[in-house]
């Protein structure tokens, strides 16, 4: 199974995702074959969450939460 499909299983699931610039929290909600997508809580006081949208290449590793 290639990471992609991987990577697929957990959608709908909270996840941490790592890249050599910062770990980002949050729902996986899309992936694509270059790209995945999570809902991440904004800061306290600001509304809802917003969408990051991170390239595969990038990923160093993720976590289930």
């Amino acid at each position: 199974m290639e990471f992609q499909e991987k990577l697929t299983t957990h959608i709908g699931q909270t996840v941490e995702i790592a890249t050599g610039l910062q770990v980002t929290t949050g729902v996986l909600s899309r992936v694509t074959d270059s790209t995945a997508t999570l809902l991440a809580a904004s800061a306290s006081g600001y509304g809802g969450g917003q969408n990051v949208t991170i390239p595969l290449e990038r990923i160093t590793f993720v976590r289930v939460v």
